[in-house]
């Protein structure tokens, strides 16, 4: 049976093998057996392990002594039949050749791993198995003109396998001559290993033995000298004043809320301020004449001209997490409301003081916001227009004043945004 080689892609598989079954499952040990036997003078082979799911039984295939196969190269009948199990008959042409692969019901058969230089050949020993008879799939050339074949290419039925390749049956004498030598210079390398070790750990231990007299030098240097430098202090961080703050509109509710418990009109005395200023309300009424009792609950002026009276505001709860805008964003939100009065740059708030016990510099940096103060007056109660305040974060109203019931109201407060 001639042998052969031929070219895919990137591989390069033999053909031209001879299979046979393996009597018994140690398939590697059979196929040795069988190429030591006179008449093969085979040196190379290949196995194809059994499949227990199918009853497939194990096979092996040997290779005659050639130049043109070695060791590692797959075999391309061996790698087609587990890649396409079944029964099917195939000859595909190369550069090299034409290759004939016969297997019936999952087994490459004795003669069925044929390699032609002529195609004609090929196409005869093709013809020949598909005259046999049985359920064959066949591929062929189209160009043969073979009734019933297929001609797709091998590559699609091959799918780049490679996995059955040849073997030696003795392992050849260079192998033990470079075991050998690889295994001198791996003792080699280990003994080099090993002395660099050992002059690495007493360079290490050299250099420990300074480092500790190093640092006791250090150590006893700085007893020696006064320590002039005060380790520089911790400064605690800034307060986020506005979330310790209620909401501006709950200010604002709490206010008209507790002006609600207040009389606006008296008899013989005329309401002249009204102010919520920090979590107070107070309300001044000027004598009108006549005879009449204050307001209940005021403080009348020692000259009896002046009544004025305060009330705790309702309790607000701080507002917690909020941040703040950027200093762009605040400016566009202001523009597009086109906020009444003046608004103007406000001082930071106070740094936060040193510790009692501290002795030494202290210059907190400052803090990573700034302020805003505005101050606008209208003459509708400053309740009815909450689209000013509503979702504008860091914003707080620190007064409503107003010039008696009637108005108008005068609004000032801050707003804390992120400094650029």
């Amino acid at each position: 049976m001639p042998s052969g080689v031929v070219t895919l892609g990137r591989h390069t598989y033999a053909s031209g093998l001879y299979w046979e079954n393996s009597p018994s499952g140690f398939v590697s040990q059979a196929a040795k057996e069988a190429a030591r036997q006179p008449g093969h003078r085979a040196s190379l082979y290949a196995i194809r392990p059994g499949n227990t799911r199918t009853g497939r039984v194990p096979q092996f295939a040997l290779s005659q002594d050639t130049p043109d196969h070695h060791i590692g190269m797959p075999s391309l009948a061996g790698c087609l039949a587990n890649e396409q199990p079944g029964s099917w008959v195939g000859a595909f042409q190369f550069r090299e050749g034409v290759a004939v692969v016969i297997v019936r019901d999952d087994l490459v058969v004795p003669d069925g791993d044929i390699f032609f230089e002529s195609a004609s050949d090929a196409r005869d020993r093709l013809l020949q198995e598909i005259a046999l008879g049985g359920r064959l799939k066949i591929y062929a050339p189209e160009s043969w003109g073979v009734q019933g074949s297929d001609s797709i290419p091998i590559s699609l039925l091959l799918r780049d396998r490679s996995d059955v390749r040849l073997r030696p049956v003795e392992i050849p004498r260079s192998w033990f001559i470079a075991l050998g030598v690889s295994a001198v210079a791996l003792a080699a390398i280990l003994m080099i290993s090993w002395i660099l070790q050992r002059m690495s750990a007493a360079e290490e231990a050299e250099r420990r033995a300074q480092m500790l007299e190093l640092e006791r030098a250090r150590r006893a240097a700085q007893q020696m000298i006064p320590q002039l430098v005060q380790k520089p202090p911790e400064y605690p961080p800034p307060q986020r004043v506005w979330e310790q703050k209620p909401l501006p509109l709950e200010f604002v509710e709490s206010c008209q809320n507790t002006l609600s418990k207040v009389p606006l009109a008296t008899a013989a005395w005329r309401m002249t301020s009204i102010g919520c200023v920090g979590s107070s309300l107070t309300v001044r009424w000027g004598r009108s004449g006549g005879f009449s009792l204050p307001p209940p609950g005021a403080f009348v002026s020692e000259t009896g001209s002046v009544a004025t009276l305060v009330l705790p505001l309702q309790e607000s709860k701080p507002r917690g997490k909020e941040d703040l805008w950027s200093p762009t964003a605040l400016t566009r939100r202001i523009l597009v409301q086109n906020w009444p009065g003046t608004i103007g740059r406000a001082l930071d708030d106070p740094k936060p003081l040193p510790p009692p016990d501290y002795k030494g510099p202290w210059d907190p940096p400052a803090p990573p916001w700034m302020k805003r103060s505005f101050s606008f007056s209208f003459a509708a109660l400053p309740w009815v227009l909450p689209t000013l305040f509503e979702g504008l974060p860091g914003l707080i109203v620190e007064s409503l004043v107003a010039d008696g019931p009637s108005g108008p109201w005068t609004v000032e407060g801050v707003i804390y945004e992120n400094r650029s």
